[in-house]
């Protein structure tokens, strides 16, 4: 998993608009970049929500938030609609950006093992350099603790 020092992969995906999204064009600004494993489950609906109730908060700091899951476009929309998310959600069903930061991890469910993505948060500078890094994130307070990561 990518750590503080490392830099933002250089991948290409779609928004939930399904707009092309390159990971440079998100640098310039502090940028929040949260993994999740799926949409409109109890655990990422918290975690969207709490960012999103912060998200004039990261505003106010200059930040940018984008969540990222491998769910496709069409799940975005209607998880954003449905909890009216005010930031980007990037759509990598390919799994690019998730295999470059190194989120996609063996899960156990059900005694079956699978790969799934890693609840992580990484915080870059707007060179793109990792400032702060969230390898396992317990959702409760997690985006109140970003948000005091800012300087």
């Amino acid at each position: 998993m990518i750590g503080v020092g490392d830099t933002l992969p250089q991948v290409t995906l779609l928004d939930d608009e399904g707009r092309t999204v390159h990971t440079a064009d998100l640098l310039g600004a502090p940028l929040i970049l949260y993994f999740y494993p799926k949409d409109d489950t109890p655990g990422c609906t918290s975690e969207a929500s709490q960012f999103r109730d912060l998200y004039r908060a990261f505003e106010r700091k200059g930040a940018r938030i984008v969540g990222v899951s491998r769910d496709p476009v069409l799940s975005h929309q209607k998880f954003k609609a449905k909890y009216k998310i005010p930031f980007a959600l990037l759509s990598d069903t390919e799994s690019e950006l998730c295999n470059a930061c190194g989120v996609l991890v063996e899960k156990n469910m059900y005694g079956k093992k699978r790969l799934g993505v890693a609840r992580a948060t990484f915080l870059f500078d707007a060179a793109g350099k990792v400032m702060a890094a969230w390898p396992k994130v317990s959702v409760d307070g997690h985006a109140e603790e970003v948000l005091a990561a800012i300087s």
